[in-house]
Protein backbone atom coordinates (compact mmCIF):
# COMPACT_ATOMS: atom_id res chain seq x y z
CA UNK A 1 0.00 0.00 0.00
CA UNK A 2 1.52 3.78 -0.89
CA UNK A 3 1.07 6.17 1.51
CA UNK A 4 -1.41 8.46 -0.95
CA UNK A 5 -3.21 5.39 -0.62
CA UNK A 6 -4.44 6.35 2.67
CA UNK A 7 -5.75 9.01 1.24
CA UNK A 8 -7.68 7.86 -1.46
CA UNK A 9 -8.82 4.94 1.01
CA UNK A 10 -12.13 5.66 2.14
CA UNK A 11 -13.50 7.02 -1.92
CA UNK A 12 -11.92 3.81 -3.40
CA UNK A 13 -13.87 1.77 -0.84
CA UNK A 14 -16.65 3.37 -2.33
CA UNK A 15 -15.60 2.64 -6.31
CA UNK A 16 -14.40 -0.88 -5.97
CA UNK A 17 -17.73 -2.06 -6.14
CA UNK A 18 -18.21 -1.11 -9.65
CA UNK A 19 -14.90 -3.22 -9.95
CA UNK A 20 -16.46 -6.10 -8.44
CA UNK A 21 -18.09 -9.23 -10.05
CA UNK A 22 -21.16 -9.46 -7.64
CA UNK A 23 -22.29 -7.36 -4.98
CA UNK A 24 -20.19 -6.27 -1.92
CA UNK A 25 -20.80 -8.12 1.12
CA UNK A 26 -21.08 -6.70 4.33
CA UNK A 27 -17.67 -6.50 5.36
CA UNK A 28 -18.72 -4.64 8.74
CA UNK A 29 -20.78 -7.55 9.83
CA UNK A 30 -19.33 -8.58 13.26
CA UNK A 31 -16.09 -7.30 12.39
CA UNK A 32 -13.20 -8.99 15.06
CA UNK A 33 -11.40 -5.51 14.41
CA UNK A 34 -14.17 -2.99 14.50
CA UNK A 35 -14.85 -4.27 18.09
CA UNK A 36 -11.42 -3.70 19.29
CA UNK A 37 -11.52 -0.10 18.26
CA UNK A 38 -11.17 2.52 20.87
CA UNK A 39 -13.56 5.75 21.28
CA UNK A 40 -10.10 7.69 21.37
CA UNK A 41 -6.97 7.45 18.99
CA UNK A 42 -6.02 4.00 17.61
CA UNK A 43 -2.44 5.25 18.90
CA UNK A 44 -0.04 8.46 19.61
CA UNK A 45 2.78 9.12 17.69
CA UNK A 46 5.00 12.01 20.06
CA UNK A 47 2.02 13.10 21.60
CA UNK A 48 0.18 13.58 17.82
CA UNK A 49 -3.46 11.27 18.09
CA UNK A 50 -3.84 9.10 15.30
CA UNK A 51 -7.78 9.07 15.08
CA UNK A 52 -10.07 5.81 15.20
CA UNK A 53 -11.95 7.43 11.74
CA UNK A 54 -8.83 7.15 9.85
CA UNK A 55 -8.06 3.88 10.61
CA UNK A 56 -11.64 2.39 10.37
CA UNK A 57 -11.19 4.66 6.91
CA UNK A 58 -8.14 2.99 5.95
CA UNK A 59 -8.73 -0.11 7.15
CA UNK A 60 -12.05 -0.47 5.36
CA UNK A 61 -10.84 0.56 2.28
CA UNK A 62 -8.55 -1.77 2.52
CA UNK A 63 -10.99 -4.54 3.59
CA UNK A 64 -13.12 -3.59 0.23
CA UNK A 65 -9.90 -4.06 -1.83
CA UNK A 66 -9.39 -7.79 -0.76
CA UNK A 67 -12.91 -8.68 -1.22
CA UNK A 68 -13.02 -7.49 -4.90
CA UNK A 69 -9.55 -8.96 -5.72
CA UNK A 70 -11.08 -12.14 -4.59
CA UNK A 71 -14.58 -11.64 -5.98
CA UNK A 72 -16.33 -9.78 -3.64
CA UNK A 73 -16.12 -13.08 -0.90
CA UNK A 74 -16.55 -12.87 2.61
CA UNK A 75 -13.21 -11.54 4.29
CA UNK A 76 -12.29 -14.63 6.91
CA UNK A 77 -11.33 -13.33 10.57
CA UNK A 78 -7.39 -14.08 9.81
CA UNK A 79 -7.07 -11.73 6.67
CA UNK A 80 -8.98 -8.79 8.69
CA UNK A 81 -6.36 -9.26 11.79
CA UNK A 82 -3.65 -9.21 9.33
CA UNK A 83 -5.48 -6.18 7.35
CA UNK A 84 -5.66 -4.25 10.69
CA UNK A 85 -2.23 -4.77 11.91
CA UNK A 86 -1.23 -3.56 8.37
CA UNK A 87 -3.25 -0.71 8.39
CA UNK A 88 -2.21 0.80 11.84
CA UNK A 89 1.90 -0.36 11.07
CA UNK A 90 0.85 2.28 7.91
CA UNK A 91 -0.48 4.65 9.64
CA UNK A 92 1.87 5.23 12.82
CA UNK A 93 4.86 5.02 9.90
CA UNK A 94 2.85 7.90 8.22
CA UNK A 95 2.95 9.66 11.03
CA UNK A 96 6.31 9.27 12.23
CA UNK A 97 7.54 10.53 8.87
CA UNK A 98 5.49 13.32 8.45
CA UNK A 99 6.77 14.68 11.63
CA UNK A 100 10.46 14.12 10.28
CA UNK A 101 8.98 15.58 7.09
CA UNK A 102 8.32 18.75 9.31
CA UNK A 103 11.43 18.76 11.16
CA UNK A 104 13.46 19.12 7.74
CA UNK A 105 10.81 21.74 6.93
CA UNK A 106 9.89 19.91 3.84
CA UNK A 107 7.05 21.78 1.88
CA UNK A 108 4.49 21.17 -1.25
CA UNK A 109 4.06 24.58 -3.36
CA UNK A 110 -0.23 24.86 -3.61
CA UNK A 111 0.79 24.44 -7.69
CA UNK A 112 2.13 20.87 -6.99
CA UNK A 113 -0.41 20.19 -4.46
CA UNK A 114 -3.38 21.46 -7.54
CA UNK A 115 -1.63 19.13 -10.27
CA UNK A 116 -1.07 16.10 -7.98
CA UNK A 117 -5.06 16.85 -7.07
CA UNK A 118 -6.04 16.55 -10.38
CA UNK A 119 -4.04 13.59 -11.59
CA UNK A 120 -5.09 11.88 -8.52
CA UNK A 121 -8.64 12.49 -8.66
CA UNK A 122 -8.87 11.94 -12.43
CA UNK A 123 -7.60 8.70 -11.81
CA UNK A 124 -9.94 8.14 -8.81
CA UNK A 125 -13.11 9.17 -11.43
CA UNK A 126 -12.27 6.86 -14.55
CA UNK A 127 -12.28 3.57 -11.11
CA UNK A 128 -15.47 5.09 -10.08
CA UNK A 129 -17.22 5.19 -13.11
CA UNK A 130 -19.44 2.27 -15.03
CA UNK A 131 -18.86 2.20 -18.94
CA UNK A 132 -20.93 4.26 -20.84
CA UNK A 133 -21.34 6.56 -17.53
CA UNK A 134 -19.90 9.96 -17.15
CA UNK A 135 -17.39 10.26 -14.73
CA UNK A 136 -18.68 12.03 -11.53
CA UNK A 137 -17.43 15.87 -10.54
CA UNK A 138 -15.16 16.19 -7.42
CA UNK A 139 -18.09 17.15 -5.28
CA UNK A 140 -20.20 14.51 -5.71
CA UNK A 141 -17.26 12.07 -4.99
CA UNK A 142 -16.34 14.31 -1.96
CA UNK A 143 -19.35 14.19 -0.90
CA UNK A 144 -19.59 10.07 -1.45
CA UNK A 145 -16.62 10.15 0.95
CA UNK A 146 -18.12 12.13 3.57
CA UNK A 147 -15.48 14.75 3.40
CA UNK A 148 -14.65 18.16 2.06
CA UNK A 149 -12.20 19.43 -0.77
CA UNK A 150 -9.68 21.45 2.36
CA UNK A 151 -9.54 18.40 4.37
CA UNK A 152 -8.56 16.07 1.32
CA UNK A 153 -6.24 18.77 -0.20
CA UNK A 154 -4.74 19.01 3.37
CA UNK A 155 -4.53 14.74 3.44
CA UNK A 156 -2.62 14.65 -0.20
CA UNK A 157 -0.47 17.36 0.91
CA UNK A 158 0.64 15.38 3.95
CA UNK A 159 1.03 12.13 2.03
CA UNK A 160 3.04 13.99 -0.43
CA UNK A 161 5.19 15.47 2.21
CA UNK A 162 5.89 12.10 3.53
CA UNK A 163 6.56 10.19 -0.21
CA UNK A 164 9.10 13.44 -0.07
CA UNK A 165 11.01 12.51 2.94
CA UNK A 166 10.51 8.68 2.57
CA UNK A 167 12.57 8.99 -1.12
CA UNK A 168 15.16 11.61 1.08
CA UNK A 169 15.78 8.76 3.06
CA UNK A 170 16.23 6.37 0.40
CA UNK A 171 18.93 8.72 -1.31
CA UNK A 172 20.61 9.39 1.88
CA UNK A 173 21.10 5.88 2.12
CA UNK A 174 22.73 5.27 -1.02
CA UNK A 175 20.37 2.53 -2.29
CA UNK A 176 21.11 1.22 -5.94
CA UNK A 177 20.46 -2.19 -7.31
CA UNK A 178 23.19 -3.21 -9.38
CA UNK A 179 22.44 -5.21 -13.06
CA UNK A 180 24.35 -8.56 -11.56
CA UNK A 181 21.45 -8.46 -8.75
CA UNK A 182 18.66 -8.21 -11.05
CA UNK A 183 20.30 -10.74 -13.54
CA UNK A 184 20.40 -13.46 -9.96
CA UNK A 185 16.31 -12.37 -9.16
CA UNK A 186 15.42 -13.14 -12.90
CA UNK A 187 17.37 -16.09 -13.03
CA UNK A 188 16.04 -17.40 -9.32
CA UNK A 189 12.30 -15.94 -10.45
CA UNK A 190 11.57 -16.97 -14.36
CA UNK A 191 8.67 -18.43 -12.89
CA UNK A 192 7.44 -14.69 -12.12
CA UNK A 193 8.62 -13.35 -14.49
CA UNK A 194 6.55 -15.38 -16.70
CA UNK A 195 3.16 -13.35 -18.22
CA UNK A 196 0.43 -15.53 -17.20
CA UNK A 197 -2.76 -16.93 -19.31
CA UNK A 198 -5.22 -13.98 -19.26
CA UNK A 199 -8.84 -13.95 -20.16
CA UNK A 200 -11.23 -11.00 -21.82
CA UNK A 201 -14.82 -11.75 -20.46
CA UNK A 202 -17.92 -10.09 -20.67
CA UNK A 203 -20.80 -10.89 -17.71
CA UNK A 204 -24.51 -10.70 -17.42
CA UNK A 205 -24.94 -10.15 -13.89
CA UNK A 206 -28.53 -10.94 -11.91
CA UNK A 207 -28.35 -10.20 -8.11
CA UNK A 208 -29.79 -12.99 -5.90
CA UNK A 209 -27.63 -12.94 -2.69
CA UNK A 210 -27.67 -15.66 -0.04
CA UNK A 211 -29.99 -13.87 2.27
CA UNK A 212 -32.47 -13.15 -0.54
CA UNK A 213 -36.15 -14.67 -0.19
CA UNK A 214 -36.91 -17.92 -2.35
CA UNK A 215 -39.41 -15.65 -4.50
CA UNK A 216 -36.26 -12.87 -5.12
CA UNK A 217 -34.15 -15.91 -5.97
CA UNK A 218 -36.94 -17.56 -8.35
CA UNK A 219 -36.99 -14.47 -10.18
CA UNK A 220 -33.85 -14.04 -10.52
CA UNK A 221 -33.53 -17.51 -12.17
CA UNK A 222 -36.10 -16.39 -14.61
CA UNK A 223 -35.05 -13.55 -15.57
CA UNK A 224 -31.15 -15.20 -15.83
CA UNK A 225 -32.69 -18.09 -17.95
CA UNK A 226 -34.89 -15.49 -20.43
CA UNK A 227 -31.58 -13.62 -20.69
CA UNK A 228 -30.32 -16.64 -21.72
CA UNK A 229 -32.81 -18.04 -23.92
CA UNK A 230 -32.62 -14.47 -25.93
CA UNK A 231 -28.91 -14.95 -26.63
CA UNK A 232 -29.72 -18.22 -27.97
CA UNK A 233 -32.16 -17.21 -30.38
CA UNK A 234 -29.31 -15.02 -31.85
CA UNK A 235 -30.03 -11.62 -29.89
CA UNK A 236 -27.03 -9.62 -28.85
CA UNK A 237 -25.45 -10.45 -25.92
CA UNK A 238 -23.77 -6.92 -25.52
CA UNK A 239 -27.50 -5.81 -25.52
CA UNK A 240 -29.25 -7.76 -23.31
CA UNK A 241 -25.87 -7.01 -20.98
CA UNK A 242 -27.07 -3.29 -21.30
CA UNK A 243 -30.54 -3.80 -20.81
CA UNK A 244 -30.53 -6.23 -17.34
CA UNK A 245 -26.62 -6.55 -16.20
CA UNK A 246 -26.46 -5.25 -12.41
CA UNK A 247 -22.79 -5.51 -12.76
CA UNK A 248 -19.63 -4.81 -15.00
CA UNK A 249 -17.46 -5.81 -17.29
CA UNK A 250 -21.06 -6.27 -19.82
CA UNK A 251 -19.95 -3.66 -22.65
CA UNK A 252 -15.77 -3.86 -23.29
CA UNK A 253 -15.70 -6.37 -20.64
CA UNK A 254 -12.56 -7.10 -18.83
CA UNK A 255 -8.97 -8.20 -19.30
CA UNK A 256 -6.76 -9.88 -16.58
CA UNK A 257 -4.83 -12.84 -15.59
CA UNK A 258 -6.83 -15.86 -15.32
CA UNK A 259 -6.16 -17.28 -12.02
CA UNK A 260 -7.67 -13.59 -10.06
CA UNK A 261 -11.30 -14.25 -11.72
CA UNK A 262 -13.06 -16.62 -9.38
CA UNK A 263 -13.52 -20.51 -9.37
CA UNK A 264 -16.68 -20.23 -11.12
CA UNK A 265 -15.94 -18.10 -13.46
CA UNK A 266 -12.64 -20.16 -14.05
CA UNK A 267 -14.68 -23.55 -14.26
CA UNK A 268 -17.28 -21.63 -16.16
CA UNK A 269 -15.29 -20.93 -19.70
CA UNK A 270 -12.53 -23.61 -19.00
CA UNK A 271 -13.88 -25.69 -21.99
CA UNK A 272 -15.03 -22.78 -24.21
CA UNK A 273 -13.82 -21.43 -27.05
CA UNK A 274 -14.10 -17.23 -28.32
CA UNK A 275 -17.25 -15.75 -28.27
CA UNK A 276 -19.18 -18.95 -26.77
CA UNK A 277 -21.46 -18.26 -24.13
CA UNK A 278 -21.69 -19.98 -20.99
CA UNK A 279 -25.00 -21.65 -19.65
CA UNK A 280 -26.35 -19.73 -16.17
CA UNK A 281 -23.50 -19.97 -13.97
CA UNK A 282 -24.93 -19.77 -10.36
CA UNK A 283 -22.43 -17.96 -7.30
CA UNK A 284 -23.01 -16.62 -4.02
CA UNK A 285 -24.03 -13.54 -5.10
CA UNK A 286 -26.52 -14.39 -7.85
CA UNK A 287 -26.92 -15.88 -11.55
CA UNK A 288 -24.39 -15.26 -14.08
CA UNK A 289 -23.79 -15.31 -18.14
CA UNK A 290 -20.43 -15.75 -18.97
CA UNK A 291 -19.05 -14.96 -22.83
CA UNK A 292 -15.20 -15.63 -23.34
CA UNK A 293 -14.18 -12.74 -25.89
CA UNK A 294 -10.54 -14.33 -26.37
CA UNK A 295 -8.35 -16.78 -24.11
CA UNK A 296 -4.37 -15.30 -24.01
CA UNK A 297 -1.92 -18.61 -23.23
CA UNK A 298 0.59 -17.13 -21.13
CA UNK A 299 4.35 -16.96 -21.80
CA UNK A 300 7.86 -17.01 -20.71
CA UNK A 301 9.08 -13.12 -19.81
CA UNK A 302 12.92 -12.23 -21.15
CA UNK A 303 15.28 -10.13 -19.34
CA UNK A 304 15.17 -7.06 -21.42
CA UNK A 305 11.58 -7.01 -20.85
CA UNK A 306 11.32 -7.49 -17.30
CA UNK A 307 14.82 -5.97 -16.08
CA UNK A 308 12.93 -2.72 -15.51
CA UNK A 309 10.45 -3.84 -13.44
CA UNK A 310 12.73 -6.49 -11.69
CA UNK A 311 14.98 -3.22 -10.68
CA UNK A 312 11.99 -0.80 -9.82
CA UNK A 313 10.84 -3.39 -7.27
CA UNK A 314 14.11 -4.26 -5.34
CA UNK A 315 15.12 -0.75 -5.34
CA UNK A 316 11.43 -0.90 -3.37
CA UNK A 317 12.22 -3.52 -1.39
CA UNK A 318 15.59 -2.25 -0.83
CA UNK A 319 14.23 1.44 0.25
CA UNK A 320 10.72 -0.10 2.39
CA UNK A 321 14.01 -1.79 4.39
CA UNK A 322 15.58 1.35 4.78
CA UNK A 323 12.59 3.45 6.06
CA UNK A 324 11.09 0.73 8.03
CA UNK A 325 14.66 0.43 9.90
CA UNK A 326 14.05 4.52 10.31
CA UNK A 327 10.18 4.26 11.60
CA UNK A 328 11.39 1.76 13.92
CA UNK A 329 14.04 3.66 16.18
CA UNK A 330 10.78 5.50 17.06
CA UNK A 331 7.63 2.77 16.53
CA UNK A 332 10.00 0.51 19.26
CA UNK A 333 10.00 2.85 21.72
CA UNK A 334 6.86 2.86 23.66
CA UNK A 335 7.69 6.29 25.50
CA UNK A 336 7.27 7.65 21.64
CA UNK A 337 4.56 5.17 20.60
CA UNK A 338 1.11 4.57 22.00
CA UNK A 339 -1.17 2.01 20.94
CA UNK A 340 -4.93 1.89 22.00
CA UNK A 341 -5.98 -0.85 19.33
CA UNK A 342 -6.25 -3.51 21.61
CA UNK A 343 -6.12 -6.64 19.28
CA UNK A 344 -4.51 -8.98 21.53
CA UNK A 345 -8.38 -9.26 23.36
CA UNK A 346 -9.89 -10.82 19.60
CA UNK A 347 -6.79 -12.99 19.03
CA UNK A 348 -6.64 -14.59 22.39
CA UNK A 349 -10.30 -15.57 21.63
CA UNK A 350 -8.90 -17.09 18.66
CA UNK A 351 -5.50 -19.30 19.10
CA UNK A 352 -6.00 -20.43 15.89
CA UNK A 353 -4.95 -17.05 14.19
CA UNK A 354 -1.86 -16.29 16.57
CA UNK A 355 0.55 -18.83 14.42
CA UNK A 356 -0.44 -17.24 11.01
CA UNK A 357 -0.38 -13.86 11.99
CA UNK A 358 2.84 -13.66 14.06
CA UNK A 359 5.15 -13.07 11.30
CA UNK A 360 3.06 -9.72 9.74
CA UNK A 361 3.06 -7.83 12.81
CA UNK A 362 4.13 -4.42 13.01
CA UNK A 363 7.26 -3.67 15.26
CA UNK A 364 5.03 -1.49 17.54
CA UNK A 365 4.70 -1.65 21.14
CA UNK A 366 1.42 -3.61 22.62
CA UNK A 367 -2.05 -2.23 23.44
CA UNK A 368 -1.95 -0.07 26.73
CA UNK A 369 -5.30 -0.87 28.75
CA UNK A 370 -8.08 0.58 29.08
CA UNK A 371 -7.12 2.36 32.36
CA UNK A 372 -3.74 3.89 30.59
CA UNK A 373 -5.93 5.06 27.77
CA UNK A 374 -8.28 6.63 29.84
CA UNK A 375 -5.50 8.34 32.04
CA UNK A 376 -3.88 9.75 28.25
CA UNK A 377 -7.37 10.84 27.60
Amino acid sequence: MTFRGVFVSAVLALGASYCAWAQAPDLGNMDVVLKSVPDGPVAVVNSVPIPARVFRDLYMGEMMRWAVAHGGSNVPDDERLGIAINSLRVLVEREVLYQEALRRKISVSDAELQAKWKTEFDDLKQRMTKPGETPPSDDVVLERANTTRDEAQAELRKAMMVDAVRDALIKEKGITVSDAEVAKWFDANKNLTRRPDMLHLKQIFISATKNSTPKLKEAARKKADGALARIRSGQSFEGIARDLSEGTYKDKGTMMPASEFPPFIRDAVATMKPEQVSDVVESEAGFHIIKLVEMLPGQDGSMTEAGPRIKEMLLAQKGGRAVSEFCGSITGDPTKVRVYLDLEKQLQLRPDLVQKLSKDSPALPPARTETDATKKQ
